[in-house]
Formats: C-alpha cells, sequence, structure tokens
C-alpha cells in the first residue's frame, strides 16, 4: 500500500513558493525604484545641462557687454545668442525714445531670425513699431521691470502685429526689458513658433541678460555726456569755443572744395555784463546771461530754418562773448539781417529781483575770402570788428576792415601802457573853477585826471578813459582820482581862508557807483584823508544813475547822510527817465554844454535849457550849466535864473598849485600855500 503525500513536505513548498513571490515583489520594487531613480537622476541632468547652458549663455552675452562701448553691437550679439541656443525664430530690438511723459519704444533694425524670408514682413513690421505704456507687451515693460511671457501671442489682445506673425508661424514670445539702474532703456522681444508655458527659471536668466546689457547703455550714455560736456557751455547750454572751433574749421575746409556758400563769423559781446555781476552779484549775472543766450538761440533757430541758409551755429566762447557761424550764398546780407535781430531782441528790459536790466551788443563780422589761410584768422578778425564796434559806442556792428587791425594793435598797446600807469600812479588832476553867475565868484572845483605818460606828454581822459572802461582799469583809477581829490580838499581848505565852502567836484564812473561797497569807500577815503564831507561833491552822468534805479537811489542818500551832495552831469545826453529822477536826491542839475556852445548871440534858442531849467525847479534842483565861453552866454544862462556855471570864460583846467582862486589868499599866506600845494604828496595808486 502507497504513502499519501507527505504533509510536511507539501507545507515546505508552500513556504518556499511565498518567500519566492516575495523576492519577486522585492525586486520588482528595486528595478522600479531603480527606474524611477535613473529618471530622476536623467530629468536632474538634464535640467543640469540645460541651466549650465544657460549659464554659459548669459556668461557669454556679460563679456561681451563688459567689453562693449556699443549699445548697439551689443544688442544684436544678444538676440543672436539667445535665438540660437533656445532655436528661437525671431528676436527684435526696440528703444526707448521721448522725455518723461512722452517715453516709448520704437522699434530698430537690430534683429535676428532663423528663416530671414518668412519673417521679412513681421519684421519690418516691428521696426516701424511705437510701443507706449500700455497693458500689453512691449509697451507693459514700463510699468513692471521684468520679462513678460505670452503663451499665444494670437490671445493677446492689442497685438498690432498678429497678421504678419500669423504668415510668419510665430505663436509664443517673450519681451524682455533692458535696465539702466530704474530706467527701462529699450527691450528685446522673443517669439517661437509653438505655444510655449513660461520658465520661471528662463525668465530670471533672461532678466539678468538686460541688465547687463543696461551697464552698456549707462557706459555709452557716461561717454556722451563727457562729450557733450567737453563741448558744452554748462551754463547756457550752448555749444562752447572747442565746439565752434571744430564747426568753423569744417565749414572752412568745405568752402574750399565748393563755391556755394560763403562763411562768415560774427562775434557778440554784451555790453555791461560785468557791471550786472559786480552791482548785482554773479547769481544776478547768470540769469542775466541765460536769458540773453536763450534770446540769441531764438534768433539762431529762426534764420536756420530759412532755405537759403546752409548753417547758423551759436556758441559761447567767454563770460560775456558769443559767436555765430553763418553759410549763405548771400552770407554779407544774412549776416547784417541777423545783427539788426540781435540788436532787437536784446531791447526788452531784463526784470532781475528789484532791477531793470537792459542788454546791448557790440557785434563784430568778418567774411571768408582767399586772403585767409585758417579758421583762426576769420575768428580773430571779427573779434577785432567787434572791439572796432565796441569802441564807437553802444549797439554798434561793424565789418571787419584791414585797417582796424591796426587800430586793434594800437588799443592793445595803450591798453599795455595803461596798466603800467596803474602801476606806477601816472596820472595827476588837474581843476576847473566852477562859479556862481551871479557874482562870478568861484564856489567849486572840478577833478579833471589826465595821464602823464611822458615828462612832456599828457593824454586826455577821452582818450584813455574808454580803453579803461574797457578793460576793466576805469575802478583803480577813480579810486585814485577820489583819494587824490579829497586830499587836494583838504590842502585847499587848510590855505584857503576866504572861502570855507570851497568844493571839489569829482566824477565817478559807471563801473565804480555801481560796486556793492562805493559808500564804504568814499567813507573810508573820507576818514583816510581827514576831508570834510562838505568839502566834497561827487557827480554821476545820469545813464550810470539810470542803470541800476533801486541802488543808485539808496547809494545817493547814503551819501547824502555822510553830507556829500550828488550832481546829475551831462543831463540831457543820456536815456534816463524823469521818473527816475523824482526817487534819487541830486542837489545839482549839471546841462551838458552840447545845449549851449552855438548860442552866441541874441538870435539863439533857448527853449532846451529853458525847459531843463523848469525840471531842476520842479525837483528842488540848482542848476550849473557847463561849457560857457563867452559872456553873452554867462549874462543869459545868469538871467534865466541858473545859479550856477563852468567854462572857458571862468578859467580852463589847472594844476593843482595854480587852481587857487584868485583873491582867496591873503598876501601872508600865499607864499605857504604854494609851498604846501607843490610839496604834498600824492597818493598813491590802489593795487
Amino acid at each position: 500500500m502507497n504513502a499519501g503525500p507527505d504533509r510536511h513536505a507539501l507545507q515546505d513548498v508552500e513556504e518556499l513558493n511565498q518567500k519566492c513571490q516575495r523576492l519577486e515583489r522585492e525586486i520588482a520594487r528595486e528595478k522600479a525604484a531603480r527606474r524611477a531613480a535613473e529618471d530622476i537622476a536623467e530629468v536632474g541632468l538634464r535640467k543640469l545641462y540645460v541651466h549650465q547652458g544657460r549659464l554659459k549663455l548669459l556668461n557669454r552675452i556679460s563679456s561681451f557687454a563688459n567689453d562693449s562701448d556699443s549699445p548697439m553691437h551689443a544688442l544684436r550679439f544678444a538676440l543672436q545668442e539667445i535665438c540660437e541656443h533656445h532655436n528661437w525664430s525671431v528676436g527684435h530690438a526696440l528703444i526707448r525714445i521721448g522725455p518723461q511723459g512722452d517715453e516709448r519704444l520704437e522699434g530698430t533694425d537690430i534683429w535676428f531670425s532663423t528663416h530671414q524670408d518668412l519673417a521679412f514682413p513681421f519684421l519690418e513690421a516691428s521696426r516701424k513699431i511705437l510701443a507706449w505704456p500700455c497693458a500689453s507687451a512691449p509697451g507693459r515693460l514700463f510699468l513692471e521691470h521684468s520679462p513678460i511671457w505670452t503663451p499665444d501671442i494670437y490671445a493677446q489682445h492689442g497685438f498690432t502685429r498678429a497678421s504678419t506673425a500669423e504668415r510668419a508661424g510665430l505663436r509664443a514670445s517673450i519681451s524682455v526689458p533692458v535696465i539702466m539702474g530704474h530706467e527701462l532703456v529699450g527691450a528685446m522681444e522673443f517669439y517661437q513658433t509653438e505655444i510655449a508655458e513660461p520658465s520661471e527659471q528662463l525668465m530670471d536668466i533672461l532678466l539678468q541678460i538686460g541688465t547687463q546689457l543696461g551697464r552698456v547703455f549707462k557706459r555709452a550714455r557716461h561717454a556722451d555726456m563727457l562729450l557733450e560736456n567737453a563741448a558744452t557751455d554748462p551754463l547756457t547750454g550752448l555749444p562752447n569755443r572747442a565746439a565752434f572751433e571744430s564747426e568753423i574749421q569744417s565749414a572752412f575746409d568745405l568752402e574750399k572744395r565748393t563755391a556755394d556758400y560763403q562763411t562768415a563769423v560774427m562775434y557778440i559781446d554784451l555790453d555791461g555784463f560785468k557791471l550786472v555781476n559786480d552791482t548785482l552779484g554773479h547769481n544776478a549775472g547768470d540769469i542775466l546771461l541765460n536769458a540773453l543766450a536763450n534770446r540769441l538761440r531764438h534768433v539762431v533757430e529762426t534764420f536756420d530754418q530759412e532755405e537759403w541758409v546752409d548753417r547758423v551755429f551759436l556758441a559761447r566762447v567767454g563770460g560775456d562773448e558769443f559767436v555765430i557761424l553763418i553759410r549763405s550764398p548771400e552770407v554779407r546780407e544774412i549776416a547784417n539781417d541777423v545783427a539788426n535781430e540781435i540788436h532787437k531782441c536784446l531791447q526788452p528790459i531784463h526784470r532781475i529781483g528789484l532791477n531793470n536790466v537792459q542788454g546791448v551788443a557790440s557785434i563784430g563780422i568778418a567774411l571768408n575770402g582767399p586772403e585767409y589761410q585758417n579758421a583762426h584768422e576769420l575768428l580773430r578778425d571779427a573779434d577785432v570788428a567787434m572791439y572796432e564796434a565796441k569802441a564807437n559806442g553802444p549797439e554798434q556792428t561793424y565789418h571787419f576792415a584791414p585797417e582796424m587791425r591796426n587800430a586793434a594793435l594800437a588799443r592793445l598797446e595803450l591798453e599795455i601802457d595803461l596798466r603800467r600807469a596803474v602801476e606806477t600812479s601816472a596820472f595827476e588832476l588837474h581843476f576847473q573853477p566852477i562859479v556862481s553867475l551871479s557874482n562870478r565868484e568861484t564856489v567849486g572845483l572840478e577833478a579833471l585826471v589826465r595821464w602823464r605818460k611822458e615828462p612832456d606828454v599828457v593824454i586826455m581822459p577821452n582818450d584813455f578813459l574808454p580803453t579803461a572802461e574797457a578793460c576793466g582799469l576805469i575802478v583803480p583809477i577813480g579810486t585814485w582820482v577820489l583819494r587824490e581829490a579829497f586830499r587836494s580838499a583838504v590842502r585847499f581848505h587848510a590855505t584857503n581862508t576866504h572861502n570855507p565852502d570851497l568844493y571839489i567836484s569829482v566824477n565817478v564812473a559807471l563801473q565804480q557807483f555801481q560796486q556793492l561797497h562805493f559808500v564804504t569807500l568814499v567813507r573810508d577815503i573820507l576818514l583816510e584823508t581827514g576831508a570834510n564831507p562838505k568839502w566834497v561833491r561827487l557827480e554821476l552822468t545820469e545813464s550810470t544813475a539810470a542803470t541800476n534805479p533801486g541802488h543808485s537811489a539808496r547809494t545817493i542818500t547814503q551819501l547824502n547822510a555822510m553830507g556829500i551832495k550828488v550832481s546829475i552831469d551831462d543831463f540831457g545826453t543820456g536815456y534816463s527817465s524823469l521818473a527816475y529822477l523824482q526817487t534819487m536826491p541830486f542837489d545839482t542839475l549839471k546841462i551838458d554844454q552840447s545845449f549851449i556852445k552855438k548860442h552866441l548871440d541874441k538870435s539863439a534858442d533857448w527853449s532846451f535849457v529853458l525847459a531843463i531849467k523848469h525840471i531842476a525847479d520842479s525837483l528842488g534842483m540848482n542848476v550849473l550849466v557847463e561849457g560857457i565861453e563867452n559872456e553873452f552866454q554867462g549874462t543869459e544862462l545868469e538871467s534865466f535864473g541858473c545859479q550856477f556855471g563852468q567854462g572857458w570864460l571862468f578859467g580852463t583846467p589847472q594844476i593843482e598849485a595854480h587852481a587857487l582862486p584868485a583873491g582867496s589868499l591873503t598876501s601872508s599866506d600865499a607864499p605857504h600855500a604854494a609851498k604846501m600845494l607843490l610839496e604834498a604828496p600824492k597818493a598813491a595808486m590802489p593795487r
């Protein structure tokens, strides 16, 4: 009889099968885990590879940007690198234009495409695009400085290039800002042919690329600013001397090659500008200079638009000096027209604080011709013509003539000699009597400066004072005159026992009187010399007083408070308003000699003199008439009620030792007085 299956053996087999199944499951799990790990590793490696590729892309573009000084070249390089790296079909650059408040992105000719023939219509449309700040790309970059991903451009509202994009097969896009600090200076836009979802890592890399490109813009802007500053006047914003010299050289070279146009240079000097600086301060001077520069700029821009004018170029070449280059077939006529318009445009009064200031210009013009070897000579002769205009009065325009060079050399020599005279105090005072017309007694003496150039050569004031005013020497000369006149007054009163009210009258130049510290200067000289304020009087021309009426009124009031009386000189020859006279406490009104010199007999017409006398009476002023040369004039003026007179009838200017009024000394005083006047030390010229 056979035995049945062994129960224990069957149990062992069952357990073995279970173990095998468990092992198989474990092996399967291990395989699955291994496959998952391999998949994870593959994805990680793939991501790492992509990330490393993007970092290399960033590094290449950053390296190029660091070495580049051209934003356009850097953009072109970046577009190609990014498109080729990501296999994108189109890349295009936009540049920011327009001022703040009207800024926009403008398409450019900077692009890259893997299929140029297919993408050309889209690129042409992109080149013409203008994108203002808005809710869609690329205008949205103004609102948020980060890349904007558009998975499907056809789903984007307001995409104006949709039709050309569709023909090119483009679907997804990304717009990348180019940032300089906090300013959007440009943008890059990229397009691919398939709908694509955004990648944060890619957008971060592209943002960094945009920042690197922004640094190229920053360097380029800094370089442009350096170049602009090197060629621009910082105060007015006009081109400077360096820019003008480059411009005139180009015009000079061009004229050698073609005879179609002729070149003219206009040299402009603003008369009286230094006075504004000295009296109202440099801030006021800057305000005036900017205002006048803007007026000149307007004139130049107007003529530059004329069809018969090739070029009009304005520059500031010095403190108060401007130059204009003109190129035209009719350059002489155009230059004259420009000069006339400049004189007109400067006439309106400028209000600076409480002061009215008027701009006046002297203009010199030089026309290019075969006699000029270089542009510098043309500019030089325009400058020479300007000085000729300046020497002949305000608001003058002169064309250069060869004989002006000799006059310019003479002026230069005169200025050199005059500076030497200032250093050596080579001046002296002559004194002309001022008399009472009622009794012909001397009441005062006018101090008149002379330049003792050589022991036997005396230069009259009309021959050197204009040059002194032009070169800034009038102030030290005027200070010397004040000090010496005050000392003379002390010496006169030390010897004059019969006329205790005798005074010396001193002319004060415009530049000197308008100085802010003028009253202090007069007070200091009074203390230094010991002169009584009643012994001295000051004379101002009406033009001097009217230059800065507020300052003039305050200064005259302060002088009166010190005991010094002030006269208005040469009345009727200036440009002052009678309203100014009412605000200024003048003591005496001096009628200019030009109004009486032709009055020789009873047929003379004295109506103008009588009118001035009436004005003086209404303002409570005395009247002093200059230039009285004969008895008829003196008698007539006395009959009109004019109180005082001066002229050759009563005495010519004399040196101090001979200027004492006859009969003013006793016989015992005379020898001592003459010795004192001849031996008294003269005032030294202030340095």
